[in-house]
């Protein structure tokens, strides 16, 4: 399986996120309660960097029109958006942080 390092878990904060790229592509990862998630870092609706939004449980809300997305799932769960965000595959080994790589990403 074909994998993209984002870094090392004790980069992430309990209960928070950060903005990390690869290869010209932004990710949000978030630590939530020592469960990693990985989602596209931008909001469906508008060119908005997630990252700039905050969390509240598993969610982010976007930081420009105040929609939320479950980072378990990628659904917006309110307007303005009404498309989900990607989510990706997490792979944890040795401490860092994996996604699975594919013809997108």
């Amino acid at each position: 399986m074909n994998k993209i390092l984002l870094g090392n878990i004790d980069e992430i904060n309990i209960n928070d996120m950060k903005q990390i790229s690869v290869d010209n592509c932004n990710y949000l990862v978030a630590n939530i309660n020592g469960e990693i998630f990985v989602t596209d870092d931008l909001c469906t609706h508008e060119d908005a960097e997630l990252t700039m939004g905050c969390l509240k449980g598993n969610t982010v809300k976007c930081p420009l029109h105040g929609s939320y997305f479950d980072l378990k799932t990628g659904r917006a769960l309110n307007e303005p958006a009404d498309e989900p965000i990607e989510t990706h595959e997490v792979i944890l080994e040795d401490g860092q942080i994996y996604i699975s790589a594919t013809e997108d990403n």
